[in-house]
């Protein structure tokens, strides 16, 4: 079938397009915001219950003081640094840690979220530019540049090192670089989990548009980048490359999750069960997917394929921290979603990350306690939101291709007339 003319035009990176000057200023916003947002525990530090009531609680600066991550790399790569992260995020942070200047935790600390914030930035600033250039996508880089849900997590831990790479391994494989998409989504896998599904839907994507000659190019890539960013763990400390992925089958239900109601009640379910009820989760993330993608009439939009396999993920599994809707952002834009999915899922978003704080600090001063049911409220409306993302993900994919790229609405054009 002939492709317009137009679609070629578009399929191309287009740098002065994309404007990055002012979407650097923009994409300054909600980095300030979450920085304004950390002042009170800048000052005073991440102790106690005082950062909940504050809603600067840090899960990036916390571990930076438990795991004793001033030690530096080396030191973590031996297993002397315990930080609750995938190999490539705790070697990474390990290694600005220890390069912190001042001395003490809370000089340590401030050092980690200033240098985390100016890479935020940078991250911010790349990820408008490749949803503004992703051939078939043409998504709304303000989308990311000023994505409020960024503003409230994106300095609660470095869960943006794998969206970085997840994102730019999905943009690799739409400009045909099946290597460096492998290798993006690989080092992904080990700074991040869910990029394990997207190198999935990019496998189908490539089998259902003809693409299948690339793939040992791209799986060849991902694994030999995994091999490498495994090697020193492999030498040293093998049991530091799998402890927050061996963890995760013992652990409780978590903050988020819907598996939490149970716990908000008074009656926790067992561990194993909510594994497999994760596993069961996943499973069915990967199905729709597959469905997705070689059941439509066309191929679909693999961001929007993306988009409603992470979904099914957070909603389903064993825990849904604040800090992992930060994954979302950039599917949400590259999805072609209206700017109004996006802000009713952002204020679903704030409303929980509100009352979370609220909740832990009054497990500690139950005079000052937000009750389980209000909490649970605030939970199912995040989880609802979520849900309601991979709906509207779902209703793109199988839409018609022209009818996806051009669904904008009014919002989006005037802020993009504003810059």
């Amino acid at each position: 079938m002939a492709v317009p003319g137009a679609l070629l035009q578009r399929d191309r990176p287009r740098l002065s397009d994309a404007s990055l000057a002012p979407i650097a200023l923009l994409a300054a916003l909600p980095v300030l915001v979450a920085l304004w947002k950390q002042g009170p525990c800048l000052q005073q530090g991440w102790g106690g219950t005082e950062p909940f009531w504050r809603f600067c609680y840090s899960d990036l600066a916390v571990g930076v003081q438990t795991a004793d991550a001033e030690r530096g790399i080396t030191a973590y790569l031996s297993g002397d640094v315990p930080l609750d992260q995938p190999p490539l995020t705790g070697s990474v942070v390990s290694l600005i840690a220890g390069l912190a200047p001042g001395e003490g935790p809370l000089a340590t600390q401030r050092w980690v979220l200033g240098v985390w914030a100016v890479l935020a930035v940078a991250a911010l600033v790349l990820l408008a530019w490749w949803v503004r250039t992703m051939p078939g996508h043409r998504g709304d880089a303000l989308q990311v540049a000023v994505a409020p849900v960024a503003g409230l997590t994106i300095l609660l831990s470095p869960d943006l090192l794998g969206v970085v790479l997840a994102t730019g391994g999905l943009w690799a494989w739409s400009r045909r670089h099946p290597a460096l998409a492998g290798a993006l989504l690989g080092a992904g896998l080990m700074a991040r989990t869910y990029p394990a599904l997207l190198l999935l839907v990019v496998a189908a994507h490539a089998w259902r548009t003809g693409r299948e000659r690339e793939l040992p190019r791209f799986g060849g890539a991902a694994l030999a980048t995994v091999a490498v960013i495994a090697l020193p763990f492999l030498i040293l400390s093998p049991g530091t490359l799998t402890r927050s992925w061996s963890a995760w089958f013992d652990a409780p239900a978590g903050l988020g999750s819907v598996w939490y109601l149970p716990t908000l009640a008074g009656s926790p379910w067992p561990a194993s069960v909510l594994t497999t009820l994760a596993v069961l989760g996943i499973l069915v993330a990967v199905v729709l997917a597959g469905l997705l993608v070689l059941g439509t009439p066309w191929a679909p939009r693999i961001a929007a394929v993306a988009l409603v396999a992470v979904a099914v993920v957070l909603v389903s599994g064993k825990s849904f921290p604040v800090q992992t809707s930060l994954w979302l952002v950039p599917l949400v834009a590259l999805a072609g979603l209206r700017w109004r999915d996006h802000l009713v899922w952002a204020l679903a978003e704030a409303v929980h990350f509100m009352a979370v704080w609220l909740y832990l600090s009054g497990l500690q001063n139950p005079d000052k306690s937000l009750p389980p049911g209000w909490y649970a409220v605030a939970l199912l409306l995040r989880v609802g939101a979520v849900g309601y993302l991979g709906v509207r993900a779902g209703q793109t994919a199988t839409a018609f291709p022209e009818t996806g790229d051009e669904a904008h609405d009014d919002l989006a054009d005037d802020l993009r007339s504003s810059i």
